[in-house]
């Protein structure tokens, strides 16, 4: 067993830290195959919804399998795992299990100290619906908790979502997703304001908008509870705001404020605003980092894509240059730690505002210094679109720069290798903290830009078309017979792939019917082979 790796994230700032043989023999092998056609086939089944073993209201329990609600009709559940909220304004609301809020008309939900206003345990939360949700809490306001393979994972869509984080704790957050990702969108509205702490002689340690990461809560060991398990968490981690609204507001921190912070360990980490979103973020003053957006991946790769969206990302702290070094500042900020991948930030179609004191926009990947398979991250801005179609308008002679770096701590020398935008120029920043060639404040417009005039290429020579247009006269010339068949056959090829490339997307779409009919087809399948393994085993026996 090993200790369970934590999130740290002053350490994690300093440091940046896959013949023959007898008829009963292939009866066996036969029996084999089938069934694990059979195991595939109910893998591809559609999965089924688990519903909440519980849930309360107001500090009241309800177990599953029993319809309750209030007299007034303020809010209803169904015994399973949807609910239904018109018109409530009361206490805590929390599930054991996956649970569905429907939101109509206006909705309070204020939690007493210490408790989330709407909290699931190993399950997903989703709130839907055309109403308003207003939800207050000191901490974790909306939260969902998985076990790192399923769960965990908060879904607003359509809704419009307020949340207040008040602070007088530690950490205060405003959405939680513990081994989970976070999705916003069809249309949603949300609203983020996570405080800091009331009455105290200094703020909380962190203060964050939006929190996910893939890490399972602690749990002690089995043997003498001090180590826990190792474990493998595939799931969390990302988060996604699509054809949705988002404005989130952080107080200052004594270390850490971040509007939305992505942690993964052992697991590649997305980050996508895209299909019109409009996002706002503006975090406070922290003595360690500050940040609009903060994407990390510890023994992983960070993607992050931008697409026809606007994104206003910006971070108050170092604006008295307090401590360089240790107080990071940025607009945008994604750190990997791979050896074998590209981790970068996509930024396409859309309208990007970032400022930072350290830098605006900045992507770094960290690795061993002797590592041979290392590449460096990207700021790509032209992903997929012709010349032009992507611009840094500020700084006015801005462009994307290199950053090489070699950390020489005594022991664990790094490498960081990524980019930064900053001014023109073409050798590579070895360090960003106080330069004059990184941007502080960087806008990104979209235009149409000047397309390069493209190079005339020489017209292919026609093929002999084996079924002439009926309107035009045929090639008077004799055509080889084997040849009209290889034409025939290569036509036709090119014909079905091309057909195939365009319905792939079409096919994810529909994985849920796909899914059942391929699920039925390998049963019988599995079965049949089954059954044809048990005689031929049983013919040899006889």
């Amino acid at each position: 067993m090993r200790k369970q790796i934590h999130d740290n994230p002053i350490d994690h700032g300093r440091a940046c830290s896959l013949s023959h043989g007898t008829w009963r023999r292939v009866g066996a092998k036969l029996a084999c195959v089938g069934t694990c056609v059979l195991m595939a086939g109910q893998l591809l089944l559609p999965s089924v919804a688990l519903a909440a073993d519980w849930v309360n209201v107001g500090g009241t329990q309800y177990d599953a399998g029993t319809a309750a609600g209030d007299e007034a009709g303020t809010w209803s559940w169904d015994g399973a795992n949807d609910m239904k909220l018109n018109g409530y304004d009361g206490g805590s609301i929390g599930a054991k299990g996956n649970l569905t809020i429907g939101v109509t008309g206006t909705n309070t939900v204020t939690a007493d100290a210490g408790q989330s206003a709407i909290a699931v345990k190993n399950g997903n939360l989703a709130i839907t619906g055309d109403g308003t949700l207003n939800a207050t809490a000191q901490t974790d306001v909306i939260a969902a908790e998985g076990d790192g393979n399923a769960g965990g994972d908060v879904t607003i869509s359509g809704a419009n979502v307020n949340v207040t984080a008040s602070g007088a704790v530690n950490s205060v957050t405003g959405i939680r997703a513990t081994a989970g990702s976070v999705t916003i969108d069809k249309g949603a509205d949300v609203k983020i304001e996570a405080k800091s702490a009331e009455g105290s002689w200094r703020p909380t340690v962190g203060t964050y908008g939006i929190f996910a990461d893939n890490l399972p809560s602690r749990h002690a060991a089995q043997e003498g509870e001090q180590e826990e398990p190792d474990y493998v968490s595939v799931h969390g981690g990302d988060v996604t705001i699509d054809a949705a609204n988002l404005s989130i507001k952080t107080a200052d921190a004594w270390q850490v404020s971040v509007c939305i912070n992505t942690v993964g360990i052992k697991k590649n980490t997305l980050m996508k605003i895209v299909n019109g979103a409009d996002v706002a973020l503006s975090a406070g003053s922290a003595a360690s980092l500050s940040a609009g957006i903060s994407a990390r991946s510890q023994s992983g790769a960070v993607w992050m894509l931008v697409e026809k969206s606007n994104l206003t990302s910006r971070s108050l702290s170092a604006a008295n240059g307090i401590d360089a070094v240790r107080n990071q500042s940025f607009g945008i900020m994604a750190e990997a730690n791979t050896g074998s991948e590209t981790p970068r930030i996509k930024i396409r179609k859309s309208k990007i505002e970032a400022s930072g004191a350290t830098a605006g926009i900045y992507a770094i990947n960290c690795n061993d210094a002797t590592a041979t398979l290392f590449r460096a991250a990207m700021i790509d801005l032209s992903w997929g679109e012709p010349r032009g179609n992507a611009m840094i308008t500020t700084p006015t002679d801005g462009a994307v720069r290199d950053v090489k770096k070699v950390v020489d701590t005594g022991k664990w020398p790094s490498s960081q290798n990524g980019q930064v935008v900053g001014v023109a120029g073409s050798s590579a920043i070895t360090d960003i903290v106080g330069s004059a060639e990184v941007a502080h404040d960087v806008v990104i417009d979209f235009g149409d830009g000047q397309e390069p005039e493209p190079t005339p290429e020489p017209e292919p020579t026609p093929e002999p078309d084996p079924m002439p247009n009926p309107e035009q006269k045929p090639d008077p010339k004799p055509v080889d017979k084997d040849a009209k068949t290889t034409t025939a056959v290569t036509k036709t090829v090119t014909t079905k792939t091309a057909a195939g490339a365009k319905s792939a997307s079409d096919a994810l779409a529909a994985t849920g019917d796909s899914a059942a009919m391929a699920a039925a087809a390998l049963g019988i399948a599995g079965a049949s082979v089954i059954g044809a393994g048990f005689v031929a085993s049983k013919r040899r026996n006889r």
